[in-house]
């Protein structure tokens, strides 16, 4: 028969794994934005010294295209510094949490 865990150990246990999951959240979502940043640098600075953004513009798609890179760009931001916020608070349920406060 197997070792039982302590309520703290399970709630100890369950909270770091979802620290865990937020944590690796945050990083991939962060290198999610910075290879959008990234990949969308690239491009503008094809279409601007090689004088495609004036085809775009004819088209009426370059302001549109830099509108929506810069939402989506504040929005994966943004999203980044919600999921720190969770982590923040999920941070401190684990210290309040009852079943993590000794008895004494």
């Amino acid at each position: 028969m197997g070792k039982q865990n302590t309520r703290w150990e399970e709630s100890v246990e369950r909270y770091g794994q979802l620290l865990q999951a937020v944590n690796d959240l945050v990083c991939h979502t962060t290198q999610l934005a910075k290879s959008y940043e990234d990949i969308n640098m690239e491009f503008g600075q094809l279409i601007y010294e090689n004088g495609l953004h004036e085809i775009m513009n004819k088209a009426n798609t370059l302001q549109d295209y830099e509108r929506n890179f810069q939402f989506m760009y504040y929005s994966l931001r943004g999203q980044v510094e919600q999921l720190k916020q969770v982590r923040g608070v999920l941070q401190v349920l684990l210290i309040r949490d009852p079943v993590n406060c000794p008895c004494n």
